[in-house]
């Protein structure tokens, strides 16, 4: 959602800091105590919130947080009418920035609770994302892995053929112009978040789904 930051919530500085090592170490110590704090209070709340990761993109991951982990969180996001968009699991660590709260999000809020009941969400062991893409694909039967690290716009979409400790293989849905069903090998050190179930790719499956149509000439 395109929001204004509004109370911006903490400030938190990523991989850098000023001062002797100890003065970092306790300076590290406080904010993982508050941001962890502050994310506990928005799970209760349940609150819709902008989670930024400016070293990675200048975009940021919108949703609800559900679930918090000592290295993950886990959220179920929302467009911008309130629609359930999938669910989004990223690293703690990661987190520049929250931002919650603000007559936007709150009348999103509402549109959100007059929708009803959102679907079944997988109960995940947010330990490793090789646990979290096989829950994800056991639950759903695929799952979308960024790599934003190497690149904030890189993605893939699709089934798990295979996967040990350190890759896995998926077998890619194509975008909607060729439909074709590609393989492709990543390294799970690469994956900086993964989702699962958006409107994009629910729509991009049917696609690949729906029978070709045959048309026949005389």
């Amino acid at each position: 959602m395109a929001l204004s930051d509004g109370f911006a919530g903490p400030r938190v500085p990523v991989r850098r800091g000023r001062g002797a090592p100890e003065e970092r170490t306790r300076h590290n110590r406080v904010r993982t105590m508050l941001l962890d704090r502050t994310i506990k209070e928005l799970i209760v709340r349940q609150a819709l919130v902008d989670v930024h990761r400016e070293h990675m993109s200048d975009s940021y991951v919108s949703g609800a947080i559900i679930e918090m982990s000592y290295s993950y969180l886990y959220l179920r996001r929302f467009d911008d009418e309130g629609r359930y968009d999938g669910l989004s699991i990223l690293r703690k660590d990661d987190v520049t920035r929250l931002a919650w709260g603000g007559n936007e999000r709150e009348a999103v809020t509402r549109l959100i609770r007059r929708g009803g009941k959102l679907p079944e969400r997988p109960k995940i062991e947010l330990d490793s994302f090789q646990t979290v893409i096989r829950a994800l694909d056991a639950h759903f039967g695929h799952a979308v892995l960024f790599t934003e690290e190497l690149d904030s716009d890189l993605a893939a979409a699709g089934e798990v053929e295979e996967m040990d400790e350190e890759t896995v293989v998926l077998r890619l849905y194509g975008p909607k112009e060729s439909l074709d069903r590609p393989q492709s090998l990543l390294h799970l050190s690469d994956v900086t978040r993964v989702e699962a179930d958006t409107t994009h790719l629910r729509n991009l499956i049917a696609l690949h789904e729906k029978p070709t149509l045959r048309v026949e000439t005389s």
